[in-house]
């Protein structure tokens, strides 16, 4: 006797591609725009100096500085959780596998964009901390989508 399975059994099996795309690029963008206020805020007064070249030096170290690497690991993975959980509600089912495969998308998108621009337009991040971002999105993505689905439990 076969049962009846309880989730699609194919990796793509059942997913809503649109709001994964969507929310993925969302991710993406979010995460560049919203690094930008923290640049400045550790670049310090200086980031606004009439002086061009102080002003590009405070910024530089900013960007080179370990406290950027924090902000921009909490910050990406926030919103990470953040676009999974939207991305599942769009899609209205299998809310861990949507958050998940937002996430995957997502990183994806990420590193297409770090290969069109060249990826050496800022100091290079230590391996470990590239390894643990990448290691931490679909988790934080499914996280996003367990999210969503607790959402929808509480609703009913």
């Amino acid at each position: 006797m076969q049962s009846s399975a309880i989730e699609p059994e194919g990796l793509f099996d059942g997913l809503h591609w649109r709001p994964i795309v969507r929310w993925a690029a969302l991710d993406v963008v979010l995460t560049l725009v919203l690094i930008v206020p923290v640049v400045f805020y550790l670049a310090g007064a200086e980031a606004l100096s009439d002086d061009e070249e102080t002003a590009t030096q405070a910024i530089d170290a900013a960007v080179a500085s370990p406290d950027l690497l924090l902000w921009s690991f909490v910050l990406g993975l926030s919103i990470t959780v953040y676009a999974s959980f939207r991305a599942s509600r769009a899609a209205g089912t299998l809310h861990l596998r949507h958050g998940g495969w937002t996430a995957v998308v997502s990183a994806v998108l990420g590193f297409l964009l770090l290969l069109v621009t060249g990826g050496d337009s800022s100091p290079a991040n230590p391996l470990w901390y590239d390894a643990l971002s990448l290691g931490l999105m679909v988790p934080a993505g499914v996280l996003g989508g367990w999210l969503a689905s607790r959402e929808v439990e509480s609703a009913t």
